[in-house]
């Protein structure tokens, strides 16, 4: 069995992952968070806190791609580690393995290779010291944990090439613009500002879902995310997207599924549910039913009102086409996990709306953040409260 907790991170990623073999546990953790206050995200240092510190080791840690969302809360937790932290490796793609290392100033990738240098890490040491990344030919290469496969599905070789060119300088949080994705996903179907008091609109579920309104992302840090899916000996398999491109994940699942689509027990959904990373290409690889988003709606929500975010959706994740495509993907009813209950996934608790689309939806409990799933092979479960 794998457990997998998706951490309250705002708009970003922090999974805390764990599984046993040969009756010990052993860990993971996927991103850390944004972490813009200075200190340890509230979620990731809420969980730490709630280990003894003698148990503070973790077998793997990944950086999937240097956007502020997901390497933020890791910076922090390697500047200043909880008592009892180990890290036994990490792997994390920095300016390194793309170009020489004396062309750049400091920026938020630089300052965690620096840190891990300077903490004596395991740095991608199954990769042999190199870049983690998919190969161009053969089948995607396989990583071992003591009893985890982890399938390597992104990058690939393109993929880091094009951040090399795009190498970004470190956002802080006065001069971090809004996500890319995060705007523009409803605004050619919606008006912005809808008069209120007016009976909402219906969404167009079939028309969102068409694939003709799909377009890829094409940011090269999305791009260089490492995606990669674990499976327990049991043959319990989640896939962790990161935000991953749509193209990059068919490309590898094509090579594992032998032109059948690749079993996984739950996928956490590439970019928070983006549009530009969901696409139907992507969903036919997959045979998945559970489908776990990790995300508040993403900052661009609060230039909405609250009436206009639950109504429209626009500018909010997990954007409206790639539900849509994941309700009418794969002919079996799917259930969708959130870490968060916001106006933009609190839709999908409205009963009249899931029994109209045929899905499930599990949210937290009013009141508290963050979501835990338990995964089996053939079966998804939420684990109860600590």
């Amino acid at each position: 069995m794998i457990r997998v907790e998706a951490l309250p991170a705002a708009e970003g990623d922090c999974l805390w992952v764990e599984w046993t073999h040969a009756g010990l546990p052993h860990r993971m953790l996927i991103d850390g968070g944004s972490g813009r206050r200075a200190r340890l995200p509230d979620g990731l240092a809420d969980r730490l806190g709630r280990l003894p510190v003698h148990d503070r080791r973790f077998d793997l840690i990944v950086c999937t791609h240097i956007d502020t969302d997901h390497i933020g809360g890791l910076l922090h937790l390697f500047t200043r580690p909880p008592e009892g932290f180990v890290a036994d490796e990490v792997w994390f793609n920095c300016r390194d393995h793309l170009v020489p290392a004396d062309l750049l100033g400091p920026r938020q990738g630089d300052r965690l290779a620096e840190l891990l240098r300077a903490r004596g890490v395991a740095w991608n040491s199954r990769a042999g010291g190199g870049p983690v990344v998919v190969p161009d030919d053969g089948t995607p290469p396989v990583f071992s944990l003591p009893g985890l496969r982890l399938t390597l599905l992104s990058p690939d070789g393109e993929g880091l090439r094009k951040l090399r060119d795009a190498w970004p300088e470190p956002l802080t949080e006065d001069s971090a613009p809004d996500h890319p994705d995060l705007l523009g996903d409803m605004e050619d179907l919606f008006d912005l500002d809808p008069p209120t008091g007016e009976e909402p609109v219906a969404i167009p579920w079939g028309e969102l879902a068409d694939e003709a309104g799909y377009e890829r992302d094409r940011h090269p840090q999305n791009g260089s995310s490492i995606a990669f899916c674990a499976e327990d000996t049991t043959g319990a398999r989640v896939l962790f997207g990161a935000d991953a491109h749509a193209e990059t994940l068919v490309a590898s699942l094509s090579r594992l599924g032998a032109g059948h689509p690749y079993r996984v027990d739950l996928c956490k959904v590439p970019h928070h549910g983006s549009a530009h990373n969901t696409s139907a290409a992507l969903l036919d690889a997959l045979d998945c039913r559970h489908w776990l988003i990790s995300t508040h709606g993403g900052r661009a929500l609060r230039r909405r009102s609250e009436e206009a975010q639950y109504r429209f959706g626009e500018g909010a994740q997990p954007s409206l086409r790639a539900m849509a495509r994941m309700v009418r993907s794969g002919g079996t009813r799917p259930t969708f996990w959130f870490n968060h209950r916001v106006p933009s996934t609190e839709r999908y608790a409205d009963a009249s709306l899931a029994a109209e689309l045929d899905f499930d939806a599990v949210h937290p409990e009013p009141g508290s953040q963050g979501i835990t799933v338990l995964v089996e092979k053939g079966r998804v479960r939420q684990a109860p409260p600590f």
